[in-house]
């Protein structure tokens, strides 16, 4: 067993954790004093809009996420060929929040 974390990510021990927290919390002070408003974007999005995107590399960097349940099991009962291998998912999540934030700016102006 890998007892590594995943490539590109990290643990952290809680005094490495409290250094991380009061960098945050500072960068976040200041940001607010200066006029930055606070918002959440959820960091998964339908499947479909981002396979909108220029394609290349982007679609590279999408991480898919299956469907679950009934819906799964339907499109594994019908067979997988490389034609319908996109009905496996319905959610993606992107490395980068773009298009997040330009939903929620086209759905808050």
């Amino acid at each position: 067993m890998k007892i590594t974390p995943v490539k590109g990510t990290n643990d952290y021990l809680p005094g490495e954790a409290a250094i991380r927290d009061h960098l945050k919390k500072t960068i976040l002070d200041i940001y607010t004093e200066n006029g930055f408003q606070h918002i959440y974007t959820p960091a998964i999005e339908d499947a479909e809009k981002l396979d909108k995107s220029e394609g290349g590399e982007n679609l590279s960097l999408i991480f898919n996420i299956l469907k679950r349940g009934d819906k799964l099991e339907k499109v594994i009962g019908e067979g997988l060929t490389n034609a319908n291998v996109k009905e496996l998912y319905d959610l993606g999540l992107r490395y980068d929040l773009t298009l997040p934030l330009s939903r929620y700016f086209a759905n808050n102006r």
